[in-house]
This record gives structure tokens, C-alpha cells and sequence, in this order.
């Protein structure tokens, strides 16, 4: 299914409605057809294979984890993608902010939200679609933080697609794909587990690196982030789940389907999960 072709004139960006911007361009907040929206901007160039990747994925995916896109527009040389709006915008944002000291449900709750996507994303046919830049930056929150979806789909490739170890962010790769190895959906639950350690402790993944190269050979030769940093009521069979999703052979790591699995059981124990007071 092809996404739908927007007429330009159907969408107004202003200057003043900027919310982000990266390498690709900038995302603005509008109103569209009575809903409001986010239209990212890109102009077409040497990232257009990623815009193609992002639009064709995003076109055949339907899931409460997974942002989505309603269409596409043109309007000079520039591509406009319109997608779904996260009012509390990336998770990224609030981990490393002071407030609000959001509770260990919280927690779970988002990474079983991470989690439910990827195992959706794995269990595609023909093919598992696999992600390959799982982190907290890469995914936004909606519902004053009781609704977590996936967003940046640039970097996703189904497992007939030839591998690349150019890809995704350093701080949360699996080691299989700096070593230039083969590599499947498992370098997804390896990321999950950066991810959900990121959540727990509100640090940054071997923030005591100094270059990326650091980073690169850390985590070849097995290092990985302090448990010691994550919370004191994360219980210990929740820390055993990451140890054991990112562990260096990729065949030891647990699925995403049995990931969320736990993770749902796990939710019950967490305490209530209610909405947060944060000002986006």
C-alpha cells in the first residue's frame, strides 16, 4: 500500500511551529483535515533512499507502538511527510530531564511499549522487519506519557535486504554489527536493552567514553552499562532480562515476542501507571 499523495495547499508551515530538527531537516506541528499533525521536511538529495526506506515502511505498518503516516506531499524540492503528532515528544527528553521523576510502572510500561513494536515489526511476513536505531531518541510519547510509539524509519530493512555496519547510532549498535558480521532482528533486542538500561538509570550509555571508537571497542569486547546504576527497585529478574538482551551472542538474546511477554507480566508488580504532569 502506497502512502497517499497530499496536495501542498492542504498543509500551512510556519516558522513559529518548528518542533525539531536534525540531519534531515525539521518537523513542524500543524493542523490537518481538524487533527493535528507532524510534517516532517526533507529535501531531496543523497538521504532520498532513506526518505523512500522511511515512506514504503511506514506505508504497510499499522500498530498502537508505531507512529503513523498519513501521507506524503511535494512541494519544490523538498519531500513532506505527514505523520502522526506525539505531544511529549521524544522519550530522550524527559529521561534526562529533572522533572517529572517518573515511577518504576512508567518504566516498564515504556519498554514493554518498545518492545510490542519491535515483536510486531519481527513477526512481518514474508520477511522480519527489522529496525536497526532502537533508542530513546527514536521514540515519542503522547497521552501525558501513557502512549509510546516508534518513529525514524529510516534505517529499517527487511532480512532479504543486504546488511550494512554503517548504520544506526553507536551507543546502542549490537557488537555483531560494528564487527561487520552477519546480523538478523536480534541487533533490535540489543538496542531494547540500551534502551530500557537508559530508562532505569537516566544516564547515558558509556557516558565515561570519550571518542566513538571507545564506544566500538567496549562493546566488542563485552562491556556494557553499569547495572549498578539502575534504580534500587528494579527488581532483579527485570536486570537479568537486560543482561541477557544484550548479550554479545546474539543467539542467547531473548526474542521481542518473549521480551514483551515478560515485560507484560511484570506490569502488575510496577504499580499504577497514570499520566504524567509534564509541559511539552
Amino acid at each position: 500500500m502506497a502512502a497517499p499523495l497530499i496536495p501542498f495547499e492542504e498543509i500551512s508551515l510556519r516558522d513559529e511551529n518548528i518542533i525539531g530538527a536534525g540531519f534531515y531537516g525539521r518537523v513542524y506541528k500543524t493542523e490537518w483535515l481538524g487533527r493535528t499533525i507532524a510534517v516532517k521536511v526533507i529535501g531531496v538529495g543523497m538521504e532520498s533512499q532513506q526518505i523512500e526506506r522511511e515512506v514504503n515502511q511506514l506505508s504497510n505498518l499499522e500498530h498502537e507502538n508505531i507512529i503513523r503516516l498519513y501521507g506524503i506531499s511535494m512541494h519544490g524540492n523538498m519531500f513532506h511527510l505527514l505523520e502522526e503528532y506525539a505531544e511529549g515528544g521524544a522519550l530522550s527528553t524527559l529521561i534526562h530531564s529533572d522533572l517529572p521523576n517518573y515511577t518504576l510502572a512508567h518504566a516498564f510500561n515504556w519498554a514493554h511499549q518498545i518492545a510490542k513494536g519491535l515483536a510486531y515489526l519481527h513477526a512481518r511476513t514474508p520477511r522480519a522487519v527489522i529496525h536497526r536505531d532502537i533508542k530513546p531518541n527514536n521514540v515519542v510519547l503522547s497521552q501525558q506519557g501513557l502512549s509510546l510509539k516508534i518513529c525514524d524509519f529510516g534505517t529499517v530493512v527487511n532480512l532479504a535486504t543486504s546488511m550494512t555496519a554503517d548504520v544506526g547510532t553507536c551507543l546502542y549498535k549490537a557488537p555483531e554489527v560494528f564487527q561487520g558480521r552477519k546480523y538478523n532482528e536480534k541487533c533490535d533486542v540489543h538496542s531494547w536493552a540500551i534502551t530500557f538500561w537508559e530508562i532505569l538509570s537516566r544516564e547515558n550509555p558509556f557516558k565515561h567514553c570519550r571518542i566513538l571508537n571507545s564506544v566500538v571497542l567496549a562493546v566488542i569486547g563485552g562491556t556494557r552499562p553499569p547495572v549498578s546504576s539502575i534504580r534500587n527497585d528494579c527488581p532483579e529478574d527485570i536486570i537479568n532480562l537486560i543482561t541477557a538482551c544484550w548479550d554479545s551472542e546474539p543467539s542467547r538474546r531473548y526474542s521481542m515476542r518473549l521480551v514483551a511477554n515478560i515485560m507484560n507480566g511484570a506490569l502488575t508488580d510496577a504499580g499504577p501507571f497514570e499520566p504524567l504532569n509534564y509541559n511539552p
